[in-house]
């Protein structure tokens, strides 16, 4: 499976991308919103999942998010990262399509069961 990781804290991105490799799947990391959308919009780059964060450069989370949910003709789960731990903002973020919302600081396996139970619908 191929899962599109858009996470500007480099620490926090290198230890997912290598604790979903090991788990198996294919990463593609981005550290801003802006190269992560132009990825998705390019058809030949197959996406399984996003997984992004609310709070990047260029562009945010949530045109992350608006941008994979109007990709044509594809139904990409997308996982939302953040610290704001804001109940307006989680509802914000269902509200424009995400699949989960995980506030940080989260448990990588934890991460790795929603994964799996988005993956499994």
């Amino acid at each position: 499976m191929n899962i599109l990781l858009v996470e500007d804290d480099e620490m926090l991105q290198k230890s997912l991308v290598f604790y979903l490799q090991s788990n198996r799947f294919k990463v593609k990391a981005f550290d801003n919103g802006s190269d992560a959308i132009a990825y998705t919009e390019t058809p030949e780059n197959n996406i399984d999942l996003v997984i992004t964060d609310l709070n990047l450069p260029f562009a945010g989370g949530r045109q992350v998010l608006q941008a994979v949910k109007a990709l044509p003709g594809r139904e990409i789960p997308v996982i939302v990262l953040t610290s704001s731990g804001v109940e307006a903002t989680e509802l914000e973020v269902f509200d424009l399509g995400a699949d989960e919302f995980v506030t940080k600081p989260f448990s990588p396996p934890v991460l790795l069961k929603r994964i799996n139970k988005l993956m499994e619908n």
